[in-house]
């Protein structure tokens, strides 16, 4: 069962270390706060073998500049926490693909990232390119 607050859900994708969030509309500080504390609690469990994150943002409206910084800061603390990739569920919207890569740029992770159309796509890929 998916965590919710606000604009924000989380949850784990059964059968898999891979946790996917989805935000609906807009979002804020706050809400990308408990977003990676609630991430990291679900993601806790595999630091040592790894997980995956996907970002369901089909739904989103793009995020402020303070938003962003937050959004690099959680990409980090994901990555020290043991995450080996990122996926992006972006549907069609150009604005968020320009986003996320430049979270990409911004964060400097060097794991594998990708960027699809839908959650299903990025499952597929992550199984694929990281074999989660």
């Amino acid at each position: 069962m998916a965590k919710k607050n606000g604009a924000q859900s989380v949850e784990t994708i059964s059968g898999r270390h891979i946790v996917l969030s989805a935000g609906v509309g807009k979002t804020n500080i706050d809400e990308l706060k408990w977003l990676e504390e609630t991430v990291l609690e679900e993601a806790k469990a595999w630091k040592s073998t790894g997980w995956a994150y996907i970002a369901d943002c089909s739904q989103m409206s793009p995020v402020s500049p303070a938003e962003g910084t937050q959004l690099v800061h959680m990409t980090q603390a994901f990555v020290e926490a043991g995450c080996k990739a990122f996926g992006f569920a972006e549907g069609k919207s150009i604005m968020l693909k320009v986003q996320a890569k430049k979270n990409t740029e911004r964060s400097e992770t060097g794991i594998p990232e990708g960027h699809f159309e839908t959650v299903d796509e990025a499952v597929a890929w992550i199984k694929e390119e990281v074999g989660m």
